[in-house]
């Protein structure tokens, strides 16, 4: 299995974060939320806890059953994500350069 890179966990857990919120405002249990959608328990635990990236069938279904549009959903989780992974992407791009400058001091 691939391990997921600072930016990839980041952006679980602000999916994650949303899906739990949407839930509890509106009361409902794992096991509701799961049934209604047709995936197991497990599973929206592991995307609540951001182990686990959702497909776009499955985040769709329980989107329908947290009365969630899908447009609103993804501006919601831009708001959320954006400003966490800014970061992180920066902080990628300046090791990615320093690697670059070390290896080319090396080539000298």
């Amino acid at each position: 299995m691939k391990r997921k890179n600072e930016i990839e966990r980041s952006f679980d857990e602000s999916i994650a974060y949303l899906l739990r919120k949407g839930r509890e405002k509106l009361g409902h249990s794992q096991d509701l939320v799961a049934q209604e959608a047709g995936i197991s328990r497990i599973t929206l635990g592991k995307w609540e806890r951001g182990e686990k990236t959702p497909n776009s069938f499955d985040l769709y279904n329980v989107l329908k059953v947290l009365k969630w549009e899908p447009e609103d959903f993804w501006n919601e989780l831009g708001k959320h994500f954006e400003p966490t992974a800014k970061p992180l992407r920066i902080a990628a791009e300046r090791t990615k350069i320093k690697a670059y400058i070390e290896q080319t001091k090396k080539k000298r």
